[in-house]
């Protein structure tokens, strides 16, 4: 019986992972139903943006994240108690902590893209800066990290970390062994950049806005430095910025007491 207890946990994360991946092959892949791809056609030639076109992924995501975690309450049965969907993804509550927590963090490359950059502000940002990363945090930190924690039982670390590089896998186009060959190092840091923003998420009380808001304005700043096609502003001073923000973020998080925050900490879990 104690094997079967230890066992549990990990059963029931494998098995969200080969769902989460399942879901992950479905929404790159969807394009090539032939209904699918027509309707995107339809859209393209009655003048839809592109940027709006590409809502549908957001929406996949949305809705399969759902779905992934209604499947964790049926796996971790009575072991774990679900609190509810926007509880166990670390979105219930902190809201007000986690949008200040998150501007503070991205002050350098705030005040650095604004100073040097070129301030961009444009309708395509509604998807890059605002509904893709909260999208991207609810299925790859809420649901697969902080959601599978609380109702599998599985360590911390391993769902963050596999979770990590399923969220590089997606950053990776084409999925193909050119591509991985060839792109694996982005794969790899923005897996790493996964793990950091889930332990940000965890660190903070399981307050998924702290990192639902920096990476907001990580995406909606990058632009400012390098533009569409790398000629506005530096790549070094973005490089720079970023660097300096990822520093903040992580003494924030470790010291929240010397930037006067430690009350948006809350309550580990």
């Amino acid at each position: 019986m104690q094997i079967k207890a230890e066992r549990a946990p990990w059963l029931a994360a494998a098995t969200t992972w080969l769902v989460a991946l399942a879901c992950l092959v479905l929404v790159r892949y969807r394009g090539e139903v032939g209904f699918y791809r027509s309707l995107h056609v339809w859209a393209a030639e009655s003048g839809m943006a592109g940027w709006a076109r590409n809502l549908d992924t957001e929406l996949w995501y949305f809705v399969l994240g759902i779905g992934v975690w209604a499947l964790m309450r049926q796996l971790g049965g009575a072991r774990r108690q679900s609190k509810g969907l926007l509880d166990d993804l670390g979105l219930k509550r902190g809201l007000v902590p986690g949008l200040v927590v998150g501007v503070v963090i991205c002050l350098p490359m705030l005040v650095l893209g604004a100073t040097l950059g070129e301030v961009r502000l444009e309708p395509r940002m509604i998807r890059i800066g605002l509904v893709g990363p909260f999208v991207e945090e609810w299925f790859f930190r809420g649901v697969l990290v902080l959601a599978m924690v609380r109702l599998t039982g599985v360590s911390f670390w391993a769902a963050a970390i596999v979770g990590g590089l399923l969220f590089g896998a997606v950053h990776v186009n084409p999925w193909s062994v050119d591509g991985f060959a060839t792109q694996w190092p982005h794969m790899l840091v923005t897996g790493v950049g996964g793990v950091w923003f889930a332990w940000m998420a965890l660190a903070w009380g399981r307050n998924l806005w702290v990192v639902v808001t920096a990476h907001a304005l990580m995406n909606t700043v990058a632009p400012w430095y390098v533009g569409d096609t790398g000629t506005v502003g530096s790549h070094v001073t973005f490089e720079v910025a970023r660097a300096l923000t990822i520093a903040l973020a992580t003494v924030m998080t470790i010291e929240p007491r010397w930037f006067r925050v430690a009350w948006a900490r809350g309550a580990r879990e």
